[in-house]
């Protein structure tokens, strides 16, 4: 890719992992909007697009005629040096919103000076984790979020893994969660090959199965998220994800981490 780059990542558990992306120069121009919203749009179907000007074409006119949720990952500002870059300045919500070349021009600024100001104000996170922390996650409403869909993607396409720790694999007599997650497969592959749809056969898949989604936050959105889920009291799993969020922020945004770090 040209404009958007995965930065660096770190494993978790079985099959997590959290990657850190470079989106700072997501909205330079039109070009680099393509490449950006197609990429975070293409996660609903397991592959990149076959055309990604198609498919942001596609996704410019659904609801009416308004812009799709991925273009919230195109986020822009009018003020100098802006440290809250929210997503009510986003393409989604601001249709107009100049590309930083446009802002760069107009302010008598350097485009790199404006990526700059990005990767100190913005940070975007692409994660591989168990529904349960998924749901966990998207109640942080400051943030934008795009996900895989098995409602367009079957285990062919993305194989079904499964989050698994000690305390689920601790033999109580007649249970075994591995059991119940090879049950649970075999009843989704026999659903999918009679023909029940996707959007349906997914309602017998546990919370354990793993996800993927984007998660792109500001500042304030960053900084309450970190302050709520390193907490104590935070599900343990939900503190190991937070925290190897933050250290990859540490080491690669560390402008944006001294901002937003507990």
């Amino acid at each position: 890719m040209k404009y958007i780059k995965k930065i660096a990542e770190t494993e978790l558990w079985s099959s997590g992992k959290v990657e850190l992306w470079d989106f700072s120069r997501a909205n330079q121009d039109p070009e680099s909007r393509v490449e950006a919203v197609a990429t975070v749009a293409s996660i609903c179907y397991g592959k990149p697009p076959r055309d990604a000007k198609k498919l942001v074409e596609r996704l410019r006119t659904e609801s009416g005629g308004k812009m799709s949720s991925a273009f919230e990952f195109i986020r822009g500002c009018d003020c100098e040096k802006c440290d809250d870059i929210g997503i009510d300045s986003s393409l989604r919500n601001f249709i107009t919103l100049p590309t930083d070349e446009e802002w760069a021009e107009r302010r008598g600024y350097e485009v790199e000076e404006v990526s700059r100001w990005h990767r100190g104000a913005v940070a975007t996170f692409r994660l591989t984790i168990p529904i349960f922390l998924a749901r966990q996650i998207v109640r942080h409403r400051q943030f934008s979020y795009q996900e895989l869909s098995r409602r367009y993607t079957t285990d062919k396409q993305v194989p079904l893994r499964f989050w698994t720790s000690e305390e689920l694999m601790a033999y109580r007599p007649g249970v075994s969660y591995e059991g119940v997650v090879d049950m649970a497969t075999e009843l989704y592959e026999i659903l999918i090959e009679d023909g029940v749809r996707p959007e349906i056969a997914r309602a017998v898949l546990p919370q354990s199965l793993y996800t993927t989604l984007w998660m792109q936050g500001d500042v304030p959105a960053w900084k309450n998220y970190f302050l709520l889920r390193l907490d104590k009291h935070t599900q343990k799993e939900h503190r190991e994800l937070a925290q190897a969020m933050l250290d990859l922020l540490e080491e690669h945004q560390p402008e944006l981490w001294r901002k937003v770090k507990p």
